[in-house]
């Protein structure tokens, strides 16, 4: 039987306990994939830094969404950038538990995930449109925000 080496990422910060609902905290690294214990494929790991302490957080898929609606797609460029703790009870796999998820501290939760107020998203498949006053509509397409 073949084994891999499994590498230690360091210890995780305590939800709830080490930081709580609204906390502002800042992304110190720019994270590192590995896979995940407790389901199939990889999971995102980020160290944050909170004003007491510092620890890794697993980054879900909303979360990781949302941070690149705000910050861009290259994790490198979050490095001390800030996000808040969010908490939403959620329904998985049959049972109601706390979801945390780390957004911008300007988001909004919608149904659609993390939005920052007054940002128009491009998406390749509904590109936003804009109506300027006194002008004809005119389509917004990758702009850089």
């Amino acid at each position: 039987m073949i084994y891999q080496k499994k590498v230690s990422v360091g210890a995780f910060l305590k939800k709830g306990e080490d930081f709580k609902e609204g906390d502002i905290m800042e992304i110190a690294n720019e994270g590192k994939q590995q896979p995940s214990a407790y389901r199939d494929g990889m999971q995102d790991i980020f160290l944050l830094k909170t004003p007491t302490k510092e620890g890794n957080a697993n980054f879900n898929q909303t979360t990781m969404n949302g941070l690149i609606d705000a910050y861009g797609p290259d994790s490198i460029n979050w490095i001390g950038k800030k996000v808040k703790a969010w908490k939403v009870k959620a329904n998985v796999a049959g049972k109601f538990i706390d979801v945390w998820y780390f957004a911008h501290p300007d988001a909004e939760l919608t149904e659609d995930g993390f939005v920052l107020p007054n940002k128009v998203k491009n998406t390749p498949e509904a590109p936003k449109t804009a109506n300027l006053e006194g002008e004809d509509e005119v389509r917004v397409e990758n702009i850089p925000f």
